[in-house]
């Protein structure tokens, strides 16, 4: 049985495009640059099986000019929240060669973890064996309808 808690961890990983944009050619070519660009990383983060199987969500994409914001939600059962982020960004480090490979660099990656939400789970058990303490209080309930003293 795994001890850790389940962590949903809201990873935000910056990238600044090497794009100057001081032609107007390459202003015009700016939005096929960023499309380019989120088919990229998607393609690197759909081949490597640990985040594809941690994301939870899209892939969130936000432009700035050169800078681009990614964002994302990564869940995983671990000890602490420390440790959630840190796998949150050793898992980004592992790809950050094939990711900076489009011409960009990766400048920053923030990651913020929060203990998730396993309520629907708790109601799913109980729609499927019962409400939590009720086989606990059968126990005490008389056998053959006797009394209980």
């Amino acid at each position: 049985m795994d001890d850790g808690l389940d962590y949903e961890v809201s990873t935000k990983v910056r990238f600044l495009l090497n794009y100057d944009g001081a032609e107007e050619f390459n202003t015009l070519l700016l939005p096929d640059v960023q499309e380019a660009f989120v088919n990229h990383v998607k393609e690197v983060y759909e081949r490597n099986d640990t985040l594809r199987e941690y994301i939870s969500g899209d892939l969130n994409f936000r432009f700035d000019g050169r800078r681009v914001d990614l964002e994302y939600v990564f869940s995983c059962c671990d000890e602490n929240e420390a440790e959630a982020e840190s796998f949150s960004e050793y898992c980004v480090r592992e790809v950050q060669r094939e990711l900076e490979e489009f011409g960009c660099r990766l400048t920053h990656i923030a990651c913020s973890a929060d203990e998730a939400d396993m309520a629907w789970l708790e109601e799913l058990e109980d729609a499927i064996f019962g409400p939590r303490g009720a086989a606990d209080d059968e126990h005490l309930q008389p056998e053959f309808g006797g009394m209980i003293m």
